[in-house]
């Protein structure tokens, strides 16, 4: 019974010294930070009635630097074609005070057709406008139009997303 008293009274003297070794390789371990060099982005998906369009965006593009726009096409029944026309687009508010949106570029976009499973195809825009000037910073609007065939009728359904060059 008497060593339980005394490995208590090692145990209580050593208490303190552990505690200080731990909490000065706590204090003196800094904490390893990586920066993320790959860039955020998102996945817009739009609802079809025959599957879905997927567009994928960084959270922001630099000004003057060339953008790639991945798209993939998703399609559960019938046949999904796009994009059939693709346009970058500009908002802002008219001499009226009323909303309104100028077209800022037409792209040449490489259209995929999709039955019944996953395709893709990108779009790009070397962020300039119609004259070939590049555009200053804001947000751009990216639409894309879409040919849906499902169940012998065709209709055209437009798939967006926001752009935001710094």
């Amino acid at each position: 019974m008497r060593q339980l008293p005394k490995a208590r009274s090692v145990a209580s003297r050593l208490a303190p010294v552990l505690l200080l070794l731990v909490g000065a390789t706590c204090v003196a371990a800094p904490v390893p930070t990586r920066a993320s060099t790959a860039p955020i982005s998102f996945v817009i998906p739009t609802s079809l009635p025959n599957g879905r369009v997927e567009v994928t965006v960084a959270a922001a593009y630099p000004i003057g630097a060339a953008l790639v726009i991945p798209v993939a096409v998703v399609v559960t029944r019938g046949t999904i074609s796009g994009p059939v026309t693709a346009r970058i687009m500009a908002s802002g508010i008219n001499e009226r005070g009323l909303p309104a949106e100028v077209l800022v570029r037409e792209l040449a976009a490489t259209p995929v057709t999709v039955s019944a499973g996953r395709g893709s195809t990108v779009v790009a825009w070397d962020a300039r406008d119609l004259k070939g000037a590049p555009v200053p910073a804001d947000a751009y609007s990216l639409v894309l139009e879409f040919r849906i065939t499902d169940g012998g009728a065709t209709t055209t359904a437009r798939v967006g997303a926001t752009l935001e060059l710094r």
